[in-house]
């Protein structure tokens, strides 16, 4: 499906003239509210399911206390720290922290350098990766992480979806709670939210497929 026919979809069920998501003449949505909130839904798809991944070699310095992401970085599967500091170099599987649980396994670990035992997003104007604690030597974060997907502008020529056909109602439906939700005229809780059960749907449809039964 491409991108233009899902808004002609969208404007099918919220009565609005289908024009293939050109114009929105009830002024209750604006074309850019419909398009954020597809690429919203495509990019929680995208997060939730883990349903493209990259991976990459981050070298980090000793002492490093940032480590600069990829720059189509979405959200992080797995991180294992490599320490060049030992032949042949150890792996170590990372595991997700923040400030306060890193205080509580390793008081200090902001100042005192060690081996890293775990990692934190830290989501600022440039995303970055901090490890913890501070490595105390070189090595390589080994990152699989999920991508951004390709923005959706409706513009012509039309464009297919960043997602497979199996996946589409999801965002569909993902887009629909969130349109549903914006207060005004119709805002619909209840509509909203049987889209969101919809949507999520999909979600465990696409972890099954991917990952398999288990």
């Amino acid at each position: 499906m491409t991108d233009r026919e899902l808004l002609d979809e969208l404007q099918y069920v919220l009565i609005e003239p289908p024009d293939q998501g050109d114009t929105w003449p009830s002024l209750i949505w604006t074309r850019d509210e419909v398009l954020e909130a597809v690429n919203g839904a495509i990019r929680t798809l995208y997060r939730h399911v883990h349903l493209y991944v990259g991976g990459v070699h981050l070298p980090v310095a000793a002492g490093a206390t940032a480590v600069p992401l990829p720059e189509r970085w979405l959200a992080t599967v797995l991180v294992v720290w490599r320490d060049l500091s030992t032949t042949p170099p150890t792996r170590t599987p990372l595991g997700p922290v923040d400030s306060f649980e890193g205080d509580l396994a390793a008081p200090g670990w902001e100042v005192t350098p060690g081996l890293p035992l775990g990692y934190a997003d830290l989501d600022t104007e440039q995303r970055t990766l901090r490890l913890v604690p501070t490595p105390a030597a070189d090595g390589l974060a080994e990152l699989l992480y999920v991508l951004v997907p390709p923005a959706v502008t409706g513009a012509l020529p039309a464009t297919d979806l960043p997602v497979a056909e199996e996946f589409i109602d999801g965002v569909k439906y993902a887009t629909l709670g969130w349109l549903l939700r914006k207060v005004g005229r119709l805002v619909d809780p209840e509509r909203a939210a049987y889209c969101e059960r919809r949507a999520q749907l999909t979600e465990t449809a696409a972890a099954i497929l991917l990952g398999g039964w288990s």
